[in-house]
């Protein structure tokens, strides 16, 4: 199979096309697991748009402000992906949760709120975003090493694929981030 695939450079989007991804089937005919995609390391699986990508152009809505359609534009997309996946961001996990999680492993102190002047959908995406950089940067004060390098969105949802299998989809229902203790490597 042959995919094109979008990763984030800091400074803006970096197009691969022609990405060879290939299929594995177990060989036993009667096994249920069918037929696979095998992923290269660092790569989040079903994804066009890598992590990187979505968790920087969701920053650049919440903390930025940035019209979707500008971001769009910055990050090769369309002004759809960006609503998309700042709807996907505020979803994936309660801010709540995640706050009191990042509390009990670092009673120091959380990172500051998101700014008031966002509302509703993109306040919760931005605390999320916030939250799990804040819990990625925890983990690895602890000595906790997460697979992958980037935003805690990306660290956070690449050790949950290693730990458990559970793949966050963007386009169907998602299992919930586990947000306990036991859900993350320590």
């Amino acid at each position: 199979m042959v995919a094109e695939v979008l990763h984030d450079l800091g400074q803006g989007v970096r197009r691969v096309i022609d990405v060879l991804r290939r299929r594995a089937r177990c060989s036993d005919r009667r096994c249920a697991a069918g037929s696979w995609t095998i992923y290269p390391a660092g790569v989040y699986p079903h994804r066009s748009y890598q992590l990187c990508v979505v968790a920087a152009a969701v920053a650049e809505v919440c903390f930025a402000g940035g019209r979707r359609r500008a971001v769009a534009a910055r990050h090769d997309c369309s002004r759809r992906s960006v609503s998309r996946w700042v709807r996907w961001t505020a979803r994936l996990a309660s801010p709540m949760d995640l706050g009191r999680l990042c509390a009990r492993l670092d009673p120091e102190g959380l990172p500051p709120p998101t700014p008031a002047a966002a509302e509703g959908e993109v306040s919760r995406a931005g605390s999320v975003l916030r939250l799990l950089d804040h819990l990625g940067d925890v983990l690895l004060r602890r000595g906790v090493a997460l697979p992958g390098r980037g935003p805690g969105l990306l660290r956070i949802l690449t050790a949950q694929l290693a730990r458990f299998g559970d793949v966050c989809w963007l386009t169907r229902p998602s299992p919930p981030l586990r947000v306990a203790p036991e859900g993350l490597p320590l």
